[in-house]
């Protein structure tokens, strides 16, 4: 004999109801698409990288110029342009959450970026390096209640909001709770992330733990960045995944004031591929 369900269970239960309904999408439904905060200039054309209510993560070996690329995105946003990005977005804040550097260091890099962009009150640079990892979420959620002008918030390194980046359960936590809170303040969340050390593949790597599989499967873009190996003076920044069209391989470079630029890969460098040995 079949029992009767019990419409009322979960209430009986004590478990929290929920109204599905909220989250049914119609055909018939009018949900604006997501604003572009940044896209690549390639071509004549405008690929979005970049957009409100996102995720996306920027990855690589350590020292391979991700702090480079940083002060580039916001080079772009605050200029509205620069040598390959363009940007007409109208919330100019950017907040960065940096876990790894000493304040001292953090200064330095908040320099850096007015150096190349001018804009001294636009970056709310954040050290968070002596924070347990509730105090560094608690503070995250705390900034973005307080700051609707944040249209982008980069966090640097995000491995530091877990205690085991290996840790499934952890992993799921954390995207989870930022999944929760890029929608909750419409904000973009760029995250940094080190790569497995592969030195038998130049070319192709992940970024590490679980924690890097479960990004890289929610993000809407990742960028993978690492040194050129046959010229360490340069980065190369591809597209490792877009939930859109994909951007050509660029080109990072800095100049003796630690100003970034941006260009186009050579047409020809698989070739380059072929030469015997990178540098050490």
């Amino acid at each position: 004999m079949l029992e009767e369900i019990n419409l009322n269970g979960a209430q009986d239960e004590g478990k929290k109801f929920i109204n599905w309904r909220e989250a049914l999408i119609l055909p018939t439904d009018k949900i604006p698409e997501p604003i572009p905060i940044l896209s690549i200039v390639q071509d004549g054309y405008q690929i979005p990288i970049l957009n409100e209510d996102n995720i996306s993560l920027l990855f690589g070996p350590a020292k391979a110029r991700k702090s480079a690329l940083v002060r580039s995105i916001c080079q772009a946003i605050f200029n509205g342009s620069n040598d390959k990005m363009i940007s007409n977005y109208h919330r100019k804040k950017i907040s960065i959450v940096d876990t790894e550097q000493s304040r001292h260091h953090c200064l330095r890099a908040t320099k850096n970026i007015y150096q190349i962009s001018f804009q001294k009150n636009m970056v709310d640079y954040l050290s968070v390096t002596t924070y347990t990892k509730d105090d560094k979420k608690n503070l995250v959620e705390c900034y973005l209640a307080e700051s609707p002008d944040c249209g982008l918030m980069i966090i640097d390194n995000i491995v530091h909001f877990a205690n085991d980046f290996n840790s499934a359960t952890e992993a799921a936590e954390l995207t989870q709770w930022l999944l929760k809170i890029k929608s909750t303040f419409n904000t973009h969340i760029l995250v940094v992330l080190h790569e497995n050390p592969t030195p038998e593949n130049l070319f192709n790597s992940k970024p590490r733990g679980h924690l890097g599989t479960n990004l890289m499967n929610l993000c809407e873009t990742g960028i993978r960045i690492r040194k050129d190996p046959y010229d360490k003076t340069r980065s190369i920044i591809s597209a490792a995944l877009t939930r859109g069209r994909d951007f050509n391989d660029i080109v990072l470079t800095m100049d003796d004031q630690m100003v970034p630029y941006l260009d186009d890969l050579e047409d020809d460098y698989d070739e380059v591929k072929t030469k015997p040995k990178p540098y050490q």
